[in-house]
């Protein structure tokens, strides 16, 4: 029972983390918190995401502006093709011969391509990168949220294990020193053999329970190593413990209402629809829309013969400019069943919506629900170690005197650990539920 508790508590902080230490370094909650924010390895995807979505601004923004590209080419006929033309002169047929270029080739030009008006496009793809960069962004807000959570769990069952290991390890020790007295006892013919075969059977049970709660306490230890992002070798000790906290009292339906108005994940469904939107306005104005361009081209070029000084060189020059126009006619139906996957996506953004909104008053629900359990079970957990501690007490006592056997002691230890490891468990179940609620109020 005692390690079944005690590796649901590790596999909470397990599911939180997953293990990357130097001076000993004393960490509290707030540091802790911290550093996961600055060496969190997902937080810090979601912020290069986030940087990617600025970069794509600019890159919306490129559209408006002119392209501008300069070509230069140099080719040499090894083979020059020749032209013969035959003509009468004064009665008499004759013919010459004319090469068809020279032996060098040069060739260069600069041109300029600017949109004027593309239906309005560009101006909408621009919206659209921001409308994408404020997704990144809140996606890094949420993260750090999550992180929050995430972080209350490891660090507060880093405390919960080692408080549980230091709790079997004073247990084995009355165990061995109850041990030493029942040898004592029975050399002195007090208390028979069975009693001391108990004592003995006790203290091998119990001591794989030690060794189960020090690996757990290593397992949390190094998940919380990671979440933080600390080096392997990096040695460090938390500052704080496993207090009982006192949740702030509030109504499900202001909970539920201020969830709608700060929860990161529901901000962002809104942003989608912005997103869909103006995509479903690019796809209906590519359907029907003209688009207009400006074109600009300068060219030089020259052809000469081996042996022409480069100075001498002829050079032929060129500027050209132009608009042009393309009126969409027909693709195959592509932008109508573009414009109408647009419409599909703005419908399933609706639901998804109204399915988040029910969502979130079900997770609210669920906090509440953990909350009120957690808040039980510490009271009965506080009062059940209490009275505990007192039976134990009392048997100890009633056994050195030789009123109650050894059975009655050893079933007074077990429920004090018991009731001791509750304690724990209930204090550490209510620090994560308030969080849990927190987080699903979006806070």
């Amino acid at each position: 029972m005692l390690k079944a508790k005690l590796f649901a508590i590790v596999f909470v902080i397990s599911a939180a983390c997953a293990a990357p230490a130097m001076a000993q370094m004393v960490i509290d909650f707030d540091q802790a918190m911290q550093m996961a924010k600055e060496n969190n390895r997902q937080l810090k995807l979601l912020k290069a995401d986030s940087e990617f979505a600025r970069l794509q601004v600019k890159e919306a923004y490129s559209g408006a502006y002119p392209v501008v590209n300069a070509v230069g080419s140099y080719s040499r006929n090894i083979l020059i093709p020749k032209l013969e033309q035959d003509f009468e002169m004064n009665g008499e047929k004759a013919s010459f011969k004319m090469e068809l270029g020279r032996d060098n080739n040069y060739y260069g030009s600069v041109t300029l391509d600017q949109p004027l008006w593309i239906a309005g496009k560009i101006g909408l793809a621009i919206k659209i990168a921001k409308i994408y960069q404020d997704l990144a962004e809140t996606g890094v807000a949420k993260g750090e949220k999550d992180l929050r959570f995430q972080v209350t769990q490891a660090f507060y069952g880093v405390i919960v294990t080692n408080e549980f290991k230091n709790l079997t390890v004073k247990t084995e020790e009355q165990i061995k020193s109850h041990l030493k007295n029942a040898q004592a006892m029975f050399d002195q013919g007090v208390v028979s053999e069975y009693d001391l075969l108990r004592a003995e059977v006790e203290l091998a049970n119990f001591h794989p329970t030690v060794t189960a709660s020090e690996e757990a306490s290593k397992m949390a230890r190094e998940g919380l190593r990671i979440l933080l992002g600390l080096e392997p070798a990096q040695e460090f000790t938390l500052k704080g413990e496993l207090s009982e906290i006192t949740p702030d009292q509030i109504d499900l339906e202001d909970a539920v209402i201020f969830a709608e108005q700060n929860r990161i994940d529901y901000m962002q469904l809104g942003l989608q629809k912005k997103m869909y939107t103006q995509l479903l306005k690019i796809e209906q104005r590519s359907q029907y829309w003209p688009s207009f361009f400006l074109s600009m081209a300068y060219t030089r070029q020259a052809q000469e013969t081996d042996q022409t000084l480069y100075d001498n060189y002829f050079w032929s020059e060129g500027l050209s400019a132009g608009v042009s126009v393309t009126v969409p006619l027909f693709d195959g139906f592509k932008t109508r069943s573009r414009v109408q996957m647009a419409k599909v996506n703005l419908k399933k953004n609706d639901l998804m919506t109204m399915q988040a909104k029910d969502g979130i008053r079900l997770e609210i629900k669920s906090a509440f629900s953990k909350l009120y359990e957690a808040q039980d079970k510490l009271h009965a957990s506080r009062k059940a170690a209490a009275q505990a501690d007192k039976g134990y007490a009392i048997a100890e006592v009633r056994y050195q005197e030789g009123l109650s056997t050894q059975v009655e002691l050893l079933d007074a230890r077990l429920a004090q650990t018991q009731a001791q490891t509750s304690l724990l468990s209930a204090k550490f179940d209510l620090i994560v539920a308030n969080a849990e609620l927190k987080k699903a109020m979006g806070f």
